[in-house]
């Protein structure tokens, strides 16, 4: 994440709105963003102090300053240091300091020289001198070895991922972000879950749903710095949606109110792995077998794969699939519950339970771990009970029976 002063001077205000600065994919920049990779690169196996020092001095008195930084704090976020001292550094410091006062050559009120100091511990511990030298700092930042720049990344890439840094920046100061969304919900609220950010879901009938989110400067959070952090990586999840649009409202320092808004049209890229289309072959197995069976031209209903939120409490449940006649509109929700671990059957099961939807039809795998009625005592709509898989004709069955 980009500090602040590097994400400032990239905003610009128009009316009240206020809108990052992309960085051009032009041949300056290009050659910058070149340099800087092939630098990083050439410094594998180095410290993290010469690495910086390194940085310093390329930067140089450019006028582009807050770009090459910007720039190689994302390069660096990528890359893995570490470093694996054969002692503990605080030991070998304890071990070295014992002997007392030392100086680099020997003289009338110092016995013990520097070179003696280290070569003795290194004898006592079974080590050689290099290796102490090495080791003496080992757990601080700057003498961290870049072991990795991470994963490939080239130029255009680059400041790719740049603007989408100081774009997320902006929701440092977020008030509250209002999210217009029609797909994608699964991806949405895993990184919402994730980043534990606080939210209020409303549907819009047909059109889909409308979430609130409440940023670091809301009058609902306390822990501002460390929330305002996790808000402004929840931003890439939004970006995995095909069809969105978004109005966040931001108090820059000393400045009134601004807005940022953004929909999917956006040139910003998510770097964030969007979800398999489905959690388990058990669920694409049975879309393609209804596909194969009940689908064509004269199918009855149409299938669709987690296109509808049912709002629980404090969170939301997204059934696996939903069934919608064709001629008439009524739809059925069907939710597949194969075998999980306890814990995550015992959430399902206080979702369907606060859901109370009848139009909401169980499949349930006969050995699931649970035992034999619960989910019928719980459930307000239908329950069905398989051995390998989903009988289609009895799911039919249950559709008809529920679709609302």
């Amino acid at each position: 994440m980009l500090k602040s002063e590097l994400i400032l001077p990239r905003l610009k205000k128009r009316g009240n709105q206020v809108i990052p600065l992309a960085l051009p994919q032009d041949y300056h920049y290009l050659k910058i963003a070149n340099d800087l990779i092939l630098f990083v690169k050439a410094h594998i196996g180095r410290s993290r102090g010469e690495l910086d020092d390194g940085l310093r001095a390329y930067e140089g008195e450019s006028l582009d300053y807050r770009i090459i930084r910007g720039l190689a704090n994302v390069l660096v976020s990528r890359c893995v240091f570490g470093h694996d001292p054969p002692i503990n550094p605080i030991e070998l410091r304890m071990a070295l300091f014992e002997q007392g006062p030392v100086t680099i050559k020997s003289d009338l009120l110092t016995v013990t020289t520097r070179e003696q100091a280290v070569a003795e511990t290194a004898t006592k511990l079974g080590i050689s001198p290099k290796q102490i030298e090495q080791a003496l700092f080992a757990d601080l930042l700057e003498e961290r070895i870049l072991l990795s720049t991470g994963q490939i990344i080239n130029p255009v890439d680059l400041i790719a991922r740049y603007n989408l840094e100081v774009a997320r920046g902006l929701f440092y100061w977020t008030r509250e972000v209002d999210i217009i969304v029609r797909d994608g919900y699964k991806d949405l609220f895993k990184y919402i879950k994730l980043f534990k950010l606080m939210h209020t879901v409303y549907p819009i009938p047909e059109h889909g749903y409308n979430v609130i989110l409440h940023g670091p400067i809301s009058p609902f959070v306390k822990s501002t710095i460390r929330y305002g952090l996790q808000f402004a990586k929840f931003i890439p999840a939004l970006l995995l949606c095909k069809s969105w649009r978004m109005d966040a409202e931001v108090h820059l320092p000393e400045r009134k109110a601004l807005h940022y808004t953004l929909d999917d049209r956006t040139p910003l890229r998510s770097h964030f792995k969007a979800s398999n289309l489905f959690d388990s072959r058990l669920e694409a197995d049975f879309a393609s077998e209804f596909e194969e069976k009940y689908g064509g031209t004269k199918r009855k209903w149409e299938l669709a794969r987690e296109d509808e939120l049912i709002v629980v409490s404090d969170t939301v449940m997204i059934p696996d699939f939903s069934m919608t006649h064709r001629k008439d509109g009524r739809r059925a929700l069907i939710e597949i519950i194969g075998f999980w671990h306890p814990q995550y059957l015992q959430r399902k099961l206080r979702k369907i339970r606060e859901a109370g939807r009848s139009d909401l039809i169980l499949l349930v795998y006969e050995s699931a771990n649970v035992a034999q009625g619960v989910f019928e005592e719980i459930s307000a709509g239908e329950v069905l009970t398989f051995r390998k898989k989903p009988v289609l004709k009895d799911v039919l069955a249950a559709v008809e029976k529920c679709a609302v």
